[in-house]
């Protein structure tokens, strides 16, 4: 009898283990299948990403065992669950392959939108991927089966155990986490993975598990973050030649606003993220200017982002106005495009000089996902429109030829400085998805060009994937750009240049346009690309490119333009920079009065650290390359000629400025710092006062160098 009891019982402690082991295989089998596709391989897989999917298995088993069901209603449950769990690998496989990245909880939100704009190519990328779709809903496939022929029995738990189930979820999770520590701190290990706000999916995904890391993104989207302890750290000035020389300058003017005192705001708010700016700020040295300062000072300006285009769509032959502008003006040779995807984050970097979060954004309900979209209420007096309106009297122009209320410009434009027109707002086109660049461009071109002066943006769309013909843009210009290609090109190459074509066309025209009404000389051309063309394939990109993909720094490596026909020898820059760089740097161009502490971004002529810095917070210097995943340094130097200690120095302070400009440009948008900073200094007036100095100086009167404080 005892021994009954006793096997009884240990047959019901027992019994939860069978399914429970059942679970973690087969989450297991989804992360390791997941993992593959992105990496090409299993063998690196964190042993915290089989850990983390210990609660997910209590989760299922607490989900699909209930007594109060019987065996049946147990299994449909079940199969209903596990085809839920395997959608959401299948939902980030195809978003990977399409964007070239993983789903992050922030981004949810744009679901609706992202479907019902990109189906059209959605579609094919679900196409080609339906047997690996099958291989995630298998374990859903299965069940299915054993539940039309009933084999396979479906154990059910009574109250106690569901309640030991549903306590499990939190035990082991919680558990797990308290044991993060133990290997290490790092920013690059897995608890800094789990703990920091500022890490990227992608990363963190590789550290935690997909759907583990989504967990935690969820936690971050909906109650922010458990540990927001200061991250802003005042750092002495870098150079990015302190390991090689020392390097003195004679420039003694600082693009500073005379009298904007951080240390004195700061006792102004009991703000704590508005008081750790102020402090961090008050610490940090501003840039100086230089022999490049006020170079195009009175000139007009043409502020290009133009969608997916990279350094593989300028060729000399098929695309000869962007090898033009490419290849003359200031011509930036170690140009990192610092974005993966999503057009508003390199469109925000570009046109603030911030970076965007694009890491565990907090929800902020009712408001566009997004930095871009979440700056739409808030002050962003230093955008380049509101810079222009200000310094230069300018009232700035924006075009876009699709919907405004996509990604919400039609309200983050305007709160940038710009007067805009989009896609049925002021301008139509004969295609939808995408629109005609060249088509814009002549819309829109009258509007500014017999201006005194002129800023005008433009936000192109011609060039986005899909690369096949389904994309209209490829099938209007692919026989056009085919007969122009010298040898084989993968479909996806020729697809690429296509749609690139009719920026190419855009382009051709607007220079046209500019030098028959005899401004082309007095107009500086920027363009860069909003991100890396994800829809290219790595056979195309290693055709056009003529090497193969690096993940990790050189498929970044890309073309700004910054183009002034009026040059009479074009400038080559071999620092290192990326695209919150543009802004700083055009305006120090156009001698445009700024505060270089209010950027992320650096003048790429001005003094101080260089970084070209990416989205997951991999960076490239003239000294290095830093993998943020891997905690990894590549020394483009010659390491033996220093000592270790002078090398890890060295690294430390780039980390540490790289980890700084992303918290501060983040911190800035969620505290509305602009707004608080301008609220207590007027801008309106410094500028009255400087204009009041510059009649002086021009007046050959000596003013006092002394500026009063323009703070409330």
């Amino acid at each position: 009898m005892k021994n009954t009891f006793a096997g009884e019982l240990t047959k019901k402690l027992l019994s939860p283990f069978k399914a429970l082991s059942k679970y973690f295989l087969i989450f297991l089998y989804w992360e390791a299948l997941l993992y593959f596709q992105l990496h090409g391989t299993i063998a690196d897989m964190s042993y915290w990403n089989l850990l983390f999917l210990i609660p997910l298995c209590f989760l299922m088993a607490f989900l699909c065992h209930w007594s109060f069901l019987n065996e049946k209603t147990s299994r449909v449950l079940e199969t209903v669950f596990l085809f839920l769990f395997g959608s959401f690998y299948v939902g980030d496989l195809i978003y990977y392959k399409t964007f070239g990245s993983l789903v992050s909880a922030s981004m949810i939100s744009m679901g609706t939108d992202a479907i019902n704009s990109f189906w059209w190519s959605l579609k094919s990328t679900v196409f080609e991927n339906i047997p690996m779709i099958i291989l995630f809903e298998l374990p859903a496939l299965i069940s299915l089966v054993l539940l039309f022929t009933g084999k396979g029995r479906q154990t059910t738990y009574g109250w106690k155990m569901h309640a030991a189930m549903f306590a499990m979820i939190f035990v082991s999770w919680f558990a797990i986490v308290s044991c993060l520590p133990l290997a290490g701190v790092a920013d690059h290990s897995a608890y800094g993975a789990y703990y920091s706000r500022y890490v990227d999916t992608d990363t963190a995904s590789r550290k935690l598990g997909v759907l583990p890391n989504f967990v935690v993104e969820l936690r971050y989207s909906l109650f922010g973050s458990a540990k927001k302890g200061s991250v802003l750290k005042a750092e002495e000035e870098t150079t990015d030649q302190e390991l090689t020389e020392n390097v003195k300058s004679d420039v003694v003017h600082y693009n500073q606003f005379d009298g904007l005192d951080f240390e004195r705001m700061s006792s102004l708010t009991d703000d704590d993220t508005t008081k750790e700016l102020c402090d961090y700020l008050s610490q940090t040295t501003a840039s100086k200017q230089n022999e490049y300062t006020g170079m195009f000072e009175g000139y007009d300006l043409i502020y290009i982002c133009a969608e997916s285009f990279s350094s593989l769509a300028i060729d000399k032959d098929i695309t000869p106005t962007l090898y033009t502008l490419a290849n003359n003006g200031i011509v930036l040779n170690n140009y990192y495009n610092s974005f993966r995807n999503t057009t508003t984050n390199g469109e925000y970097a570009f046109l603030t000089g911030v970076w965007p979060d694009v890491a565990r954004k907090e929800t902020n309900m009712g408001k566009i996902t997004g930095t871009m979209g979440q700056s739409m209420d808030k002050d962003m007096s230093p955008a380049l429109g509101n810079m222009f309106d200000l310094f230069e009297g300018i009232q700035s122009r924006a075009y876009h030829n699709y919907l405004g209320n996509y990604y919400g410009r039609n309200r983050t434009l305007p709160n940038m400085g710009f007067d805009c027109q989009f896609m049925n707002d002021g301008m139509e086109f004969t295609t939808a998805w995408p629109a005609s660049d060249l088509e814009m461009f002549e819309q829109s071109v009258d509007d500014y060009i017999n201006d005194e002066r002129f800023c005008t943006y433009y936000m192109t769309f011609s060039g986005h994937g899909n690369y096949t013909t389904n994309n209209i843009m490829v099938s209007r210009n692919i026989k056009e750009v085919t007969s122009m290609i010298n040898g084989f090109l993968p479909t996806s190459a020729v697809g690429y240049l296509s749609a690139n074509y009719e920026l190419e066309k855009g382009l051709a025209y607007l220079v046209e346009r500019l030098e028959e009404a005899g401004r082309l000389d007095r107009t500086v051309i920027v363009l860069t690309g909003d991100h890396y063309p994800y829809y290219l394939t790595d056979a195309g990109y290693e055709a056009l490119r003529g090497e193969s993909v690096d993940e990790d720094f050189e498929s970044f490596r890309s073309t700004c333009i910054i183009y002034n026909a009026g040059m009479k020898e074009k400038i080559e820059v071999d620092t290192p920079c990326c695209n919150v760089d543009i802004l700083p740097t055009v305006l120090n161009l156009f001698g445009i009065d700024y505060d270089s502490r209010l950027y992320a971004g650096t003048d790429i002529f001005g003094n101080g650290a260089h970084i070209a810095q990416l989205y997951n917070r991999n960076f490239i210097t003239d000294t290095v390359k830093y993998n943020y995943a891997t905690g990894k340094a590549q020394w483009l130097i010659d390491t033996e000629s220093y000592d270790e200690e002078r090398l890890d120095s060295y690294l430390e302070k780039i980390i540490s400025i790289v980890n700084n400009r992303y918290a501060m440009s983040i911190a800035i948008e969620e505290s509305d710092f602009y707004g608080f900073v301008f609220d207590h200094f007027d801008l309106d007036a410094y500028k009255e006062k400087l204009d009041g100095e510059q009649i002086v100086e021009n007046g050959e009167e000596v003013s006092d160098p002394t500026m009063s404080t323009y703070g409330n």
